[in-house]
C-alpha cells in the first residue's frame, strides 16, 4: 500500500507541475505578445496626441 500512495502522490506532483509548465507556456505565446502588441498601440497613440497638440498651437 505504501508504493500505491507514494506512486499516486508523485502523479499528482507530475500532473500539477505539468499544467503549470503549459500554463507558463501559453502566457508567453499568446497573452505576452497581445499585451506588448496593445502597449505598442498606447504609446504610438500618446506620441501622436502630442504631436497633433504641439502642431496646432498658435504662434
Amino acid at each position: 500500500m505504501k508504493k500505491f500512495n507514494m506512486g499516486v502522490m508523485t502523479g499528482i506532483a507530475g500532473t500539477l507541475v505539468s499544467l503549470l509548465g503549459a500554463a507558463k507556456v501559453y502566457h508567453k505565446v499568446a497573452i505576452e505578445p497581445i499585451e506588448e502588441e496593445e502597449a505598442k498601440f498606447e504609446a504610438t497613440e500618446l506620441r501622436s496626441a502630442r504631436k497633433a497638440g504641439n502642431s496646432h498651437t498658435p504662434r
